[in-house]
């Protein structure tokens, strides 16, 4: 038996055998090493809307001193300018026609968000709606493996050379080895690669 033969089929071995452990390796160390960690998250739900009709008032109170509008009216009498206030009953019935709408923002949070919209019309509130956001807390917890291991092929059309090998990421660093053989020929070598990913 040639010893060159030989010398060259325990280099070939000796290549598959590089290969075969830096993937064993990559494949217990991504099994093995685990990482936990945990998100917050807010998520609104549905919105919850309602509305409120017929509300009636609890206590009824008169004020002691009324505010009422008032129109002024001046005459004259033996040239002496006299000015009288009256109360402008035209204004007053106008006030109490009027219909008025009111939104307020009541929070918006972390809990959620509240709005409220009301009207009045005869001194007397009307419907009252309300249109709440929920919004719930949400603790996600993860694992993730620190390494990670995996498997590459490739061709090179500059050196007719095809290459199997794989690696390990290292979070978001990644280590390669590659054995390349030559399509055409006997020649092989080794390629060894940094990754990253983003």
């Amino acid at each position: 038996m040639d010893y060159a033969e030989s010398f060259k089929w325990l280099k070939k071995l000796g290549n598959f055998a590089i290969f075969i452990a830096f993937v064993l390796i990559g494949f217990l160390i991504g099994r093995q090493v685990i990482e936990t960690g945990e998100k917050t998250v807010y998520v609104k739900e549905e919105p919850i809307s309602e509305t409120i009709t017929g509300i009636e008032p609890v206590v009824e109170e008169r004020p002691e001193v009324s505010a009422l509008p008032v129109k002024r009216d001046t005459f004259w009498r033996d040239s002496i300018r006299y000015v009288i206030e009256k109360v402008d009953t035209a204004a007053i019935i106008a006030e109490y026609e009027m219909r008025r709408f009111y939104q307020v923002l009541l929070f918006d949070n972390n809990y959620g968000k509240l709005d409220v919209s009301m009207n009045s019309q005869y001194n007397r509130l009307g419907d009252v709606s309300y249109t709440f956001v929920p919004i719930v807390k949400e603790v996600i917890r993860y694992r993730e493996r620190v390494w990670q291991p995996y498997v590459a092929a490739s061709f090179s059309t500059l050196s007719n050379s095809a290459g199997i090998g794989g690696g390990v990421f290292y979070k978001s660093i990644g280590f390669e080895y590659q054995y390349q053989r030559a399509m055409f020929d006997s020649r092989f070598g080794h390629q060894f690669g940094l990754k990253w990913k983003f």
